[in-house]
C-alpha cells in the first residue's frame, strides 16, 4: 500500500512538472553551416546555442543564459526554490565561482 501511494504521488508530481512546460512555440535564431535561420520551435526543439526571444509572461522553455533584457527583467522561481517573489535578473556576466543557480545571468525551466 506505502508503495503505491508512493508512486502514485510521483506521477502526479511528474504530472505538474510537465504542466509547467512552455506549450507555445519559441521565436529562435540558430545558426547552421555559417547561415543565420529565424525559426519558431517547440521547447523539445531547441539545442544548445540556439537564441531565443521571451517576453513578459512567457515560460521560460529551457534553461538559458540571458544575453540582453529589459531593465527590471524578473524570473518567477517558486517551483524551484521556493522563493515567494519573483528574482530579479540582468545580463551581467557572473563573477568566477557563482553556481549557476545563484547567478543573475540565468533563468531555468
Amino acid at each position: 500500500l506505502l508503495q503505491w501511494w508512493t508512486e502514485l504521488k510521483a506521477e502526479s508530481l511528474m504530472d505538474a512538472l510537465s504542466g509547467m512546460q512552455a506549450t507555445a512555440p519559441v521565436p529562435v535564431v540558430r545558426r547552421s553551416r555559417g547561415q543565420r535561420q529565424d525559426l519558431m520551435l517547440e521547447a523539445e526543439d531547441l539545442l544548445p546555442g540556439d537564441v531565443i526571444f521571451l517576453k513578459m509572461g512567457d515560460r521560460v522553455p529551457a534553461d538559458v543564459r540571458i544575453l540582453s533584457c529589459t531593465d527590471g527583467m524578473e524570473v518567477d522561481n517558486a517551483a524551484l526554490t521556493g522563493e515567494s517573489i519573483p528574482e530579479p535578473r540582468d545580463p551581467a556576466t557572473a563573477e568566477q565561482g557563482t553556481a549557476p543557480t545563484h547567478a543573475r545571468n540565468t533563468a531555468f525551466y
